[in-house]
Parts: C-alpha cells; structure tokens; sequence
C-alpha cells in the first residue's frame, strides 16, 4: 500500500494492512461446485472463529487501541477499501495497478457516510453487499436476530448445510462442529453500521446454500402490495409474502450491489 495517497484523518487512523493466502485441503480442491462450495464455507467459519478468538483477547476492531478487521476471507472474492477517495485507490492498494493482477469481474462502490462517524472497517463495499442509503428499521431487525439467537435456533443441527458432512472431518480439524452456534453469535451488533449488519445476514443466508439473489429479495423485499406491475406475476407476491412469515424486511436501502462471487 501507499499512505501517501491518504488525506491526513485516513492516514492516522489507517491500520497495518496483511494479506494471507490459504491453501485448500486436498479433499476441497476439486473443481465440482459442492467441493468449491465446502472450502468457501470452511473459510466462513474460520473467519467467525478468528473473530470469536480476537473479541477474547481484546483485538477486535473498536474505537480502542489493538484493532483488528477481516476485510475478505475467500476463495472466490477480495474486498479492497479503506477512507480513501475514489480516485486514489487504485494507487492506495498497488494490487490494482499491476499488469499480472487480473479478474473476470469487479463490483465497484463508493459513498459518503450519513448515520456512522468514518472508519476503515466500515467503508464500503462490506464483505458480500454494497450499499448506498439507510436501513430505517435497523433497531428492530437487530433485535429480532438477537432473539433467535437467544431461543437457540442457530444449533448445530439447523445448520447442517453449512458443514460436509459427507466427509465431516473437512470442518472437524478446523472449526469443531459442535461449536457453531458460538461461532455464530453474536452475528450482528448495533455498535457496526446498518451496512455491515445486513452484509452479515446476507451472507449467512448464502452461504446456508440460499441463492444469493433470493435472499436478498427476501430480506429486502420491493413494495410489491397494490403493485399493478405485478398483476401478471403472482408467483412474484407469492415469494414476498411467503417470506415475509419467515423473515422481517430490512427496509429503507437506496441501492444495493452484491457478488458471491
């Protein structure tokens, strides 16, 4: 990276910046989606354990001394942000400008903070989502996750789709199975943005094996009652309706961009 690029604020605040390259274990390397699917959700649970690890010592990112963030942990993606202007990214992570650095595609997202004071780990993009605007019922999806995760629903059990358990011992050596729900919890906090709350949902949703476009049409449903447009589209209400019984609307968003990659 090149601090040079940062306004004074930025560079004051910005953190030591690593990356970390992992090697997927034999039995997750092959080429078949399921086998490609297991090592992503491997490193999914990983990262939820580094982060249970770093909150017992102290490190996890706050407005203290000894921060830490994930940014991306992936196989298939990787987040680059920070409080940089636009322009100048590119020249902040030299990643971007090197002729052998290539992809097949990129999402990219900029914007201003409204309702949270700026911070590294809460520019944008977050780790799945992209978002511009203002979850306006931020509070009460807070505390509807927050109840579930009280009333024990994440058990090992209902999370099954997130482990192989046809060759269980991929996750065993890594993250033991029966420590998920801990793992999991807590998954969001008022003390991050609307943004990174949702991302957090979102990406538990797809990496349950929901599709990624479906469930984010479930947590942020269009206003799609009284809709004339989709007169023609019953099977459209009937998707919103039918999830609106399983999940409460994280409304308000002006735009939102995803990949999964």
């Amino acid at each position: 990276v090149d601090p040079s690029v940062l306004g004074p604020m930025a560079r004051d605040a910005m953190p030591s910046i690593w990356q970390f390259f992992v090697q997927s274990p034999a039995r997750l390397s092959g080429k078949e989606d399921d086998e490609r699917d297991g090592f992503e959700r491997t490193l999914y649970l990983v990262r939820r354990r580094f982060g249970v690890e770093l909150k017992k010592r102290g490190l996890v990112w706050d407005d203290s001394d000894g921060e830490t963030y994930i940014a991306s942990f992936s196989s298939r993606t990787i987040v680059y942000k920070g409080m940089v202007q636009s322009c100048v990214l590119p020249q902040f992570y030299k990643d971007l400008t090197d002729p052998d650095y290539t992809t097949k595609f990129v999402i990219y997202h900029r914007r201003f903070s409204t309702n949270t004071n700026p911070r590294w780990p809460l520019a944008q993009p977050m780790r799945v989502v992209g978002h511009n605007g203002e979850i306006n019922t931020l509070l009460g999806n807070v505390n509807w996750i927050r109840a579930r995760e009280k009333a024990k629903s994440m058990d090992a059990e209902q999370l099954r789709d997130l482990v192989d358990y046809d060759s269980t011992e991929n996750i065993v050596t890594m993250c033991d199975t029966q420590d998920i729900p801990s793992v999991l919890e807590p998954l969001i906090d008022l003390g991050r943005s609307d943004s990174a709350n949702l991302d957090a949902v979102f990406e538990l949703m797809t990496q349950s094996r929901h599709r990624a476009a479906c469930a984010l049409m479930a947590l942020v449903p269009t206003a799609y009652e009284n809709e004339p447009a989709l007169a023609n589209n019953p099977e459209i209400v009937d998707f919103y309706r039918f999830h609106g019984g399983l999940l409460e609307a994280w409304d308000g968003p002006a735009l939102l961009v995803y990949s999964d990659g």
